[in-house]
């Protein structure tokens, strides 16, 4: 074949090893990029996953559609399909100007690469205190998660939620609204701390309690028992339902050996690709990366944005470091809780700042800033200001667009960020 073979001619064969959204979406789009040698997809699954089909939501538990349009597709991707197949090792080449490297597969196989995309994706995180000891313990990272979650409610039990993440709050709202007794089990000092910080933290615990959810924060799990939940104080949380949504762990046992830094994920530069090594590239939430918006390492969030990483991943691999161009994301996150509409876009780590509404009526935005720039912004019920705070937090806007020069706060008019955004644009194009 003649088609692109990197910037050197000797990008001849990629491997891309995991069949989640990001592998397909990353080889497509090496094919569409003009790709045309040896491509070989590794899966661990025997087939294709549906990706039309969504991922674990507050719909699925709700009653929602859960038919449509469910069969795999496997995409035409002119590849060698080597499914049912585990990733077991990675030996890079390692000598001056050396790139690729060989595969370790099940059933003793090996498969030599000249480039490879990793996008083996992520499991359910499960300590080991929850991992037994209890008869009907959910964790929620698949569809199928969804539906038995869903189907277990039925019988009215009584249910622990161990994290207070979007998709622990989500579940605890869904259960309220089935009459269940519920309590949301969580370490830090409130919900969604991780990306809100603690203080609105703090304020969407109220949220919680009142609709009736137990909410016990600064609370540690040590155990799992028939009857329910020894939490690290002696006390117990007594459920016959336990559901644990305390993140995701990147599936990058396979690559320890490797000398990849695999710590919680594999660390790429901001061109998506992997520290360290040459003609390595990841996508999707097997992977952190560095974000040239934040200036840190962060993951993705959205499909949308796995797919975007991906094709990101694909463009890096051809150019073989030659014109890499970073990639960029502004992290969203959305949730309906007890009828509250929560958005969230960016990054929570600054000063919080309610700049529209009111805590008190629960409908209000609130925007958090590093000192200079708008670098988040929370919206509960109010959709309709979501996408012009994320054009605030994409265009780095600086925070006195939404603070007063003693302090204060203030709405924004439209016309504020309309004319900085202008002349940033003047700007960069002298």
């Amino acid at each position: 074949m003649t088609g692109i073979r990197g910037t050197d001619g000797t990008l001849r064969h990629v491997a891309v090893v995991g069949t989640s959204l990001a592998g397909v979406r990353a080889a497509e789009a090496l094919r569409r990029r003009g790709f045309e040698d040896r491509l070989t997809l590794v899966g661990r699954d025997t087939d294709f996953p549906p990706y039309d089909r969504p991922p674990p939501s507050q719909a699925v538990l709700t009653g929602g559609d859960v038919e449509g349009s469910r069969l795999p597709v496997a995409p035409d991707l002119d590849a060698e399909l080597m499914m049912n197949t585990t990733a077991e090792g990675l030996t890079l080449r390692r000598t001056p100007g050396g790139t690729g490297g060989t595969l370790r597969l099940s059933a003793g196989r090996t498969l030599d690469f000249d480039g490879l995309v990793i996008a083996t994706g992520a499991g359910a995180r499960q300590p080991a205190p929850l991992n037994s000891g209890h008869p009907d313990v959910f964790v929620l990272r698949t569809f199928e998660d969804s539906l038995a979650l869903r189907a277990a409610l039925l019988a009215g039990p009584r249910v622990a939620v161990v994290g207070a993440g979007f998709v622990g709050c989500a579940v605890a709202s869904h259960c309220r609204a089935l009459g269940l007794d519920v309590t949301v089990i969580e370490e830090g000092p409130g919900p969604l701390g991780r990306v809100l910080g603690t203080a609105m933290g703090r304020e969407l615990a109220g949220l919680h309690r009142d609709h009736g959810t137990v909410m016990k924060t600064g609370a540690r799990v040590a155990a799992l028992h028939p009857d329910g939940v020894e939490l690290a104080d002696g006390t117990r949380v007594p459920a016959d339902v336990v559901v644990v949504a305390v993140g995701r762990a990147p599936r990058t046992e396979w690559l320890r050996g490797s000398g990849l830094d695999v710590a919680d994920g594999v660390l790429l530069d901001a061109t998506c690709a992997a520290a360290g090594a040459s003609r390595v590239v990841a996508a999707g939430d097997v992977a952190r990366w560095f974000n040239p918006l934040f200036g840190a390492v962060m993951r993705v969030g959205r499909r949308s944005d796995t797919v975007e990483q991906a094709r990101a991943a694909a463009d890096t691999l051809l150019a073989d470091g030659v014109n890499a161009v970073p990639f960029e994301s502004v992290p969203y996150f959305r949730s309906e809780q007890y009828e509250t509409a929560i958005q969230f876009v960016g990054r929570g780590n600054g000063v919080p700042h309610v700049v529209e509404g009111t805590l008190a009526e629960r409908r209000f935005v609130t925007a958090y800033t590093d000192g200079q720039h708008i670098t988040g912004a929370l919206c509960v019920n109010r959709p309709s200001q979501l996408a012009r705070y994320r054009r605030m937090v994409a265009a780095r806007a600086p925070a006195d667009l939404i603070l007063t020069p003693e302090g204060g706060q203030v709405g924004l008019p439209a016309g504020n960020l309309t004319a900085y955004e202008s002349a940033k644009a003047s700007s960069e194009a002298a």
